[in-house]
């Protein structure tokens, strides 16, 4: 067996990039980093494969990619899809466009038709482009939201979809180190088809953008009433799709936060480039205060998020959760289903950590609901299992939403238009976005989620994965917990690193009532970064006094969320 100094030895003799050959030099003396970046290899989790740039197979960098590369490569070609070819994408992540073209002329000397997009370009149109193409398999080297100094790599099939165990499992098992691709073993640039990223775009938006605009009334929706919206890129690459989008879906255009209009991978002056995190919509948010704007519209920086803030009568900016966004999108499309009347039957789907007011919305309104594993690998597969179907939506709570099959992932540009849309046809009725939620509470009943992570390192998680199934608690946050269901378990609906806990009802009460709700906890590591992740839901079916409902069930999950989190802390 090849130990990780013998490892390094050859990985510098091979490796292309400056940069990591003198991490190597610099490093190779001290036995922890060397085990640290050779002494194991990179797996595929919820998303792909991403990690922190830098030498080694347990880092992102162009060897590793040609590895990964030339394994999907030969299950392509092993699978009878060689001739269907692939195509490649990227972000604009430092060195992202190195490692694509290394991916790219590395299937074509295996004798695979492979296609690039010419510039850096959101992650759906990669996805859309393998079903256009019809391609054996899609690769985009982006790390999404991750951490700045992140890269990664997401391999899509000749279904459409984000590859899924076992096949994922076969890809890894062919990443052979014994033998590390060289440039000796990549075919010439131009050996490459080009795909020049305008005509991707319209490409894209001419089948992922819904023309023309209906209300949920079947009235064409006047573009006087869609509502100023201030839109930002977090210095990614969703700016000139998106502009594309809305220009053909009559959309007026959006106010941009200029200083991070264009990609810059280095994300200058972002705390994180991740929507969900705290201060990332401060600067879209300022925008809109100064212009008098109520709608703050962000996409992650491969754009295949979407993130929405609203402002109140009271002028407080409220960040919707994904979960109150996904209702929102969720009634919107069954609204405008209704309208079509198509004569198929709808059907969604959300992942099981998500909030369950999707559900309750669909199953009142006779959509078929299903429940999946994390990511979109999942939600897309009934999709896949129901070709006769309309697919109506699939989501998850991490900001992730699919408005239509004409891409086989989550989109957060197509799904920004649809949010601009409704936000138009509730404009026109006079009321915001907010009080549409307001509505839906009343009809389905009152659901409160939230989210909680503890980044720590990923031997310290599975400790304390570890723990929490070997010894459940009995109470948390002084409520009993009635249901424990380990997804790790023959008997769990599907195979998954997932505890799921079920507690007595909460009792959240004042002076002058008691409001009682079922509580349910998620706990499982993150799929793309070192961090346990805690979901939680709260549902009362007969709130009272909306406000103050909201308010007492939030603490209730603030205190829960406080407890849990705990446990990883001290792993």
């Amino acid at each position: 067996m090849t130990t990780p100094a013998e490892l390094l030895d050859s990985w510098l003799e091979i490796d292309p990039d400056p940069p990591t050959r003198q991490a190597i030099e610099a490093e190779r003396h001290r036995s922890e980093w060397v085990q640290a970046h050779f002494g194991g290899v990179l797996r595929f989790g919820t998303a792909g494969m991403r990690a922190p740039v830098g030498p080694g197979p347990e880092r992102m960098n162009r060897v590793m990619v040609r590895i990964a590369a030339r394994a999907v490569g030969a299950e392509l070609i092993a699978a009878g899809f060689g001739s269907r070819g692939a195509v490649v994408g990227f972000d604009a992540r430092p060195g992202s466009a190195d490692m694509a073209f290394d991916a790219a002329r590395l299937l074509a000397a295996m004798g695979i038709p492979v296609a690039i997009i010419d510039g850096p370009a959101p992650t759906p149109l990669l996805a859309r482009q393998l079903l256009a193409r019809s391609a054996g398999a899609g690769l985009m080297v982006t790390a999404s939201h991750n951490p700045r100094d992140d890269n990664g790599l997401k391999v899509y099939w000749a279904d459409g979809t984000q590859i899924r165990p076992p096949l994922d499992q076969r890809i890894e098992a062919r990443m052979d180190l014994s033998s590390l691709p060289s440039d000796a073993d990549l075919a010439a640039r131009h050996e490459v088809e080009s795909l020049d990223v305008r005509s991707v775009i319209a490409e894209y938006v001419g089948a992922a953008v819904r023309r023309p605009v209906f209300d949920a009334d079947g009235q064409p929706v006047d573009p006087n009433d869609v509502p100023p919206i201030v839109y930002t890129a977090l210095c990614g690459v969703g700016s000139q799709t998106l502009a594309h989008a809305f220009a053909t879906a009559g959309l007026p255009p959006p106010i941009y936060v200029e200083h991070q209009r264009q990609p810059d991978g280095a994300f200058p002056g972002l705390p994180f480039p991740n929507p969900e995190e705290p201060g990332t919509l401060d600067d879209a948010m300022a925008l809109a205060e100064d212009r008098d704007v109520d709608l703050v519209l962000a996409n992650d920086p491969d754009a295949d998020r979407l993130a929405v803030a609203v402002r109140d009568r009271d002028s407080t900016w409220c960040r919707l959760s994904g979960d109150e966004l996904g209702v929102l999108l969720c009634d919107w499309l069954i609204r405008l289903a209704g309208e079509q009347r198509p004569a198929r039957q709808s059907i969604s789907a959300s992942s099981v950590v998500s909030g369950r007011m999707v559900e309750a919305l669909c199953t009142a309104r006779g959509v078929a609901h299903h429940r999946t594993l994390t990511g979109f690998k999942w939600i897309m597969e009934p999709r896949l299992q129901h070709p006769a179907a309309h697919w109506l939506f699939g989501y998850e709570e991490a900001l992730g939403y699919s408005v239509t099959d004409a891409v086989l992932d989550k989109d957060g540009i197509s799904a920004a238009v649809e949010f601009a849309r409704l936000a138009g046809s509730l404009a026109a009725r006079g009321i915001s976005p907010l009080e549409r939620l307001d509505e839906l509470t009343a009809e389905i009943g009152l659901h409160v989620t939230g989210a909680a992570s503890v980044r720590a390192d990923t031997e310290d998680i599975a400790a304390a994965m570890a723990a929490l199934r070997a010894d459940p608690p009995r109470t948390i946050a002084e409520l009993s917990v009635t249901k424990v269901t380990d997804w790790l378990d023959p008997s769990a609906p599907h195979p998954a690193d997932l505890v799921e806990l079920e507690l007595a009802p909460a009792t959240a009460g004042d002076s002058h009532r008691d409001l009682e709700a079922q509580v349910r906890i998620c706990i499982r590591p993150s799929g793309t970064e070192p961090k346990a992740k805690i979901y939680l839901e709260a549902v009362s079916p007969n709130p009272d006094d909306l406000p103050a409902d909201r308010h007492r069930l939030q603490a209730v999950l603030d205190a829960i969320a406080a407890e849990v989190s705990v446990w990883f802390k001290r792993a």
